[in-house]
């Protein structure tokens, strides 16, 4: 028998094999991979809505009532734009200002503001109560 051209039409199908079993592989791989991102921006996102909460949540509950808003003015809030300035943060080249709103949460009372801040999709709320 003639072994002339068998060694690379089977080395040819040996690849082709191969780039079928790898192509599912990869796959699988990638949108292993591709969650650990989301969630890398997502706990960065947590942890800047946590701290601006903080924040706005320790400010007097008079300078809260008095500059109620949905956005709330930051640059009021915290007496500059310098100040306001430093809730924003930089992530993967884009500036993120986090999003605060103030707003009465008495039912029309009167001494119970709710304090929201949203970074990306997410929002933390937290409830602040007069003095």
């Amino acid at each position: 028998m003639n072994q002339k051209g068998i060694f690379l039409v089977e080395l040819t199908m040996a690849l082709a094999i191969l780039g079928i079993a790898l192509v599912p592989m990869i796959a699988a791989l990638d949108t292993g991979v591709f969650p650990v991102g989301l969630q890398a921006d997502r706990a960065i996102f947590v942890n800047q809505a946590r701290a601006t909460l903080n924040r706005v949540a320790g400010l007097d509950f008079s300078l809260l009532d008095a500059n109620q808003g949905d956005p709330a003015n930051l640059v009021a809030l915290f007496g500059s734009a310098a100040e306001a300035a430093k809730e924003n943060f930089v992530l993967r080249g884009s500036t993120i200002a986090p999003v605060v709103a103030v707003t009465d949460a008495s039912g029309g009372t009167g001494g119970l503001v709710e304090i929201r801040a949203t970074v990306g999709d997410l929002t933390l709320a937290v409830l602040k109560a007069a003095d």
